[in-house]
């Protein structure tokens, strides 16, 4: 009865993550140095840091993570869109200044 009780349960857990038709985001993308960066790199970062960011929500909202999990992730998506923040101010401010030289 215990061994047919944990095969119902296993299954059962199994289909809660299978529920959610996206996968949890893997690695944060890689964001170049705004002070730096061509136009084209900002703009292909900004298409990728969206995507991900994107795919991180609708994990999110399938609501498959337990307390922890979910803190977890969205400190790690708030500490990276604070991070690509500051990249496109430091991007915007270089490319202000030199579009007055």
């Amino acid at each position: 009865m215990k061994v047919l009780l944990m095969a119902v349960l296993i299954c059962l857990a199994s289909n809660v993550s299978a529920a959610c038709p996206v996968k949890r985001p893997g690695e944060l993308p890689v964001l170049p140095n705004g002070a730096m960066a061509s136009e084209e790199e900002m703009y292909r970062t900004q298409l990728v840091a969206e995507k991900y960011l994107l795919q991180a929500q609708a994990y999110i909202d399938c609501d498959v993570m337990n307390r922890r999990q979910h803190l977890v992730l969205v400190s790690k998506l708030e500490d990276f869109s604070r991070i690509y923040d500051e990249e496109v101010i430091e991007f915007q401010i270089r490319t202000n200044i030199i579009a007055e030289q």
